[in-house]
């Protein structure tokens, strides 16, 4: 007998992912959602209040949707307009659960602060780094730290209700109308949820993309008074991940290419539009913490070196037994549509952080 195959993207088997026993999971966890949302709308008060105003960059949609780009597209906006950064992080997946407030030109590795937030401090020069689970308790140290004029960004925090933003930013892909609720899809919460939102950026990984216009139709159909942004992820140059240079072509011919990132389809398909046509494939688990036997058994492999992504170079790069000059990644950045988008933005941000007491 066939199996019939969802229509969809499911963390579940596709044997599992349609059936009426997983649709009842994610109506439950739907409920479970909105119950804890009314109790923050209905309840303000329980929201923590800290002085700088607080940005939020987040998603509905669990992992692999363009929100670690998209705080690194906005740091250096943030601090062009004359603002310092604190970066709010859980710092998924690092080795300490003590909360770290880390200032601009301080030490700490990746293991101590997570792999994303090492990968943003290393782009984004000069930023203040609040690391824990609570980050509420973060906000408020980095208040009293941080004497310049500053702003917050809360990192992956839309449904983080806790901590009162100024301004929430959803980060959605191109497929967000077509996913369904966890566990069935890979929603955290109902679409109806973008009604919090303040901006939108709908992310897709260049102009081909032929579901941009339909979705962004749609988004301002259902959302006209709210600010929609498309941004395109666009290769910028390949970095060697030891000594950080950088050049158009990439130096070696048949590398092999490995990644742990939540859509790991999406770098493929970009090593392809490059040309780059790697001897073997890798693919490890979100965040995964790489040690030297994993790369000991891909050492016939990578005679030619070793391609992956900017997070996972933060936890390779480490590793004792790659060579200087065999591991390089494509530097990936998000750039607006169009250059009146850019300026748009800018000043649409700069009037709302100016609106804020604590902003002179």
């Amino acid at each position: 007998m066939k199996t019939k195959q969802p229509g969809f993207d499911s963390p579940l088997p596709r044997c599992f992912a349609a059936t009426p026993v997983a649709s009842v999971a994610s109506a439950l966890y739907g409920v479970a959602t909105g119950l804890r949302n009314r109790g923050y709308d209905r309840q303000p008060e329980r929201c923590v209040r800290v002085r700088p105003p607080v940005v939020s960059i987040g998603g509905i949609r669990a992992g692999g949707t363009g929100k670690t780009p998209a705080v690194m597209l906005l740091v250096p906006l943030l601090q062009e307009l004359g603002y310092t950064v604190g970066l709010l992080s859980r710092g998924y997946r690092r080795i300490s659960r003590e909360p770290l407030i880390i200032p601009p030109g301080g030490s700490a590795d990746w293991e101590q602060t997570g792999d994303e937030p090492a990968m943003i401090r290393a782009a984004c020069p000069g930023i203040w780094l609040g690391i824990g689970a609570d980050r509420s308790e973060n906000a408020r140290a980095l208040d009293l730290r941080i004497k310049e004029r500053a702003v917050l960004l809360l990192d992956d925090g839309f449904q983080h209700r806790r901590l009162h933003r100024n301004l929430d930013i959803v980060c959605l892909h191109t497929g967000v109308f077509d996913d369904r609720l966890l566990p069935q899809g890979y929603l955290r919460e109902p679409v109806g949820a973008l009604a919090r939102a303040d901006v939108f950026f709908l992310i897709a990984s260049g102009s081909h993309d032929d579901r941009i216009t339909p979705v962004a139709e749609r988004i301002t159909r259902l959302y006209p008074e709210k600010p929609l942004v498309i941004l395109y992820h666009e290769m910028v140059c390949w970095v060697n991940a030891r000594t950080g240079g950088e050049t158009g072509t990439l130096p070696l011919t048949t590398p092999a290419a490995l990644c742990g990132i939540a859509r790991p389809e999406r770098f493929f398909d970009l090593l392809a539009q490059q040309g780059v046509e790697p001897c073997k494939r890798m693919i490890f688990p979100d965040h995964y913490r790489y040690r030297d036997y994993d790369i000991a058994a891909l050492r016939k492999l990578y005679s030619q070196g070793l391609i992956t992504t900017e997070k996972d170079a933060v936890r390779l790069s480490a590793l004792d037994n790659i060579p200087d000059g065999r591991l390089w990644y494509p530097k990936v950045r998000l750039r607006f549509s169009e250059n009146s988008s850019l300026n748009r933005f800018s000043h649409y941000i700069n009037a709302v952080l100016k609106q804020h007491p604590a902003v002179v």
